[in-house]
């Protein structure tokens, strides 16, 4: 005892046989201890365990797959709401002939639109003769313009030349080349001014004579007695409008 103490104040240890097998023992232990829980095997789970797991999965499993259904019986119901409220047209049967022939169940809207546009046909219209209902028939010819035109025919007693037509307020050379291919002008019938017997008023009302040649013309009948032709009118009245040649009677 006196030379343990001896050797451990000396700073060496000194063991006996039984100690080292006991140290060396206990190392093994922890050697061992160590190694197994570095290197230890995947844990094996009992019967019982695995059943657990197994369920766990299959319950999840069952709710992933519910939840998928009910997404996908929405989506069907999504797209029947939105496939009612866009009704396709409806097709047109086709007969024995081959040609396709209207459903009676077409709407109306669906008809204007596969059916070509009608072209109105535009009349031929005696200019001397329509009224301004008929009138309004002619391409850019509208309510106004008919009335204009009926107004100034009435004045002058007819109209003896489509060109006359741009007299009238309003017409211009594209109106007038497009009522052009419409309209026919007959003669016959025009109306016209007896400058010898025709009252100051009612020679007044031409529109190729003003206040000073109507004036003229009544002074030359009262003093001097009647005009006898357009050379003499033409002489009293001055510079005229040389169709009016047409318009007047002796």
């Amino acid at each position: 005892m006196k030379n343990t103490r001896k050797k451990i104040n000396k700073g060496l240890i000194v063991l006996n046989k039984g100690e080292r097998f006991a140290v060396i023992s206990l190392l093994s232990v922890i050697a061992i201890l160590l190694a197994f829980s570095v290197f230890r095997p995947a844990i094996r789970l009992s019967k019982k365990d695995w059943t657990a797991f197994h369920n766990l999965d299959s319950l999840i499993a069952i709710q992933e797959k519910a939840l998928k259904e009910e997404q996908a019986l929405a989506e069907e119901k999504r797209k029947t709401a939105l496939a009612a409220t866009q009704k396709p047209p409806i097709q047109p049967e086709k007969t024995k002939s081959g040609n396709k022939a209207k459903s009676k169940s077409q709407p109306a809207e669906y008809e204007k639109k596969t059916n070509p546009i009608e072209v109105k046909e535009i009349p031929i219209l005696d200019l001397n003769a329509a009224d301004s209902l008929a009138l309004v028939a002619l391409p850019q010819i509208g309510d106004v313009m008919a009335s204009r035109i009926q107004r100034y025919r009435n004045r002058l007693g007819g109209f003896v030349s489509m060109e006359q037509l741009y007299e009238i307020k309003g017409m211009d050379t594209m109106r007038f080349k497009t009522i052009k291919p419409h309209i026919i002008l007959t003669t016959n019938e025009i109306v016209k001014l007896d400058v010898n017997r025709d009252e100051f008023k009612t020679l007044l009302r031409h529109p190729y004579l003003d206040y000073d040649q109507v004036k003229a013309i009544v002074n030359h009948r009262d003093r001097k007695g009647f005009i006898k032709d357009w050379s003499q009118l033409k002489g009293i009245v001055g510079d005229v409008n040389p169709l009016l040649e047409q318009y007047v009677r002796f």
